[in-house]
């Protein structure tokens, strides 16, 4: 029985065949780039956004915890006052309360 020999080699293409997949190759690379960059700036342009407002609001927290804080320390400040200073609460007592020592005359002054 006769052997058949089959020919198995690539087909021959046209003397364009290999550079124009080639430059289709590369076309596909460059398209897939321009894909992918504005897909990444979709993407994260919006947790951008959300960042500066997130910013923005830590410093206005940030503003109102130092007020508070200068808050906290003026009450500290008087709570030790009234704690230890005899004096201090004579005087707002007397402030408050308008009293007066015998004998003695107060006088108040509006702006």
């Amino acid at each position: 029985m006769p052997r058949e020999e089959h020919d198995y080699s690539i087909p021959s293409v046209a003397a364009d065949g290999p550079n124009f997949l080639a430059r289709l190759v590369k076309l596909n690379r460059y398209l897939l780039l321009l894909l992918i960059i504005p897909t990444g700036v979709i993407y994260f342009w919006p947790p951008l956004k959300d960042r500066d407002a997130v910013q923005q609001k830590l410093v206005l927290l940030s503003l109102k915890r130092d007020s508070l804080k200068t808050e906290v320390y003026r009450l500290e400040q008087k709570l030790n006052n009234i704690k230890n200073d005899p004096d201090y609460v004579e005087t707002m007592a007397r402030d408050r309360l308008q009293l007066q020592k015998d004998g003695e005359v107060i006088l108040r002054l509006e702006d």
